[in-house]
């Protein structure tokens, strides 16, 4: 019974082009915010994979034995690869402009 009243009451009436209109931004909104969600999902995964890469792993160790002192020692060399400043593993999400010619 109420849902009867419900759909044949016609206050507040809204006409059909003001609800495209309504969805259409609502989704474009949506969309753009999807499309900058993924470009900075993606920019801190690069990141991160650039963090990672970049761990120095370098060690030394000097333990006292008695009289005979032990040391060890690991040179990390391949910690620091990564440009500063660059796009992280190589990751550019800009699209270069192009002439309409």
């Amino acid at each position: 019974m109420w849902l009867r009243k419900l759909w044949n009451d016609e206050s507040g009436v809204v006409d059909a082009s003001a609800y495209i209109f309504f969805v259409t931004v609502v989704c474009l909104g949506t969309l753009c915010g999807w499309v900058t969600i993924r470009d900075q999902v993606t920019q801190e995964l690069g990141d991160l994979s650039v963090a990672l890469e970049n761990i120095d792993q370098s060690f030394s160790l000097n333990y006292t034995l008695g009289t005979l002192l032990v040391t060890a020692t690991f040179i990390d060399n391949d910690a620091g690869d990564g440009i500063l400043g660059a796009a992280p593993a190589g990751l550019d999400l800009t699209v270069p402009g192009s002439s309409e010619d």
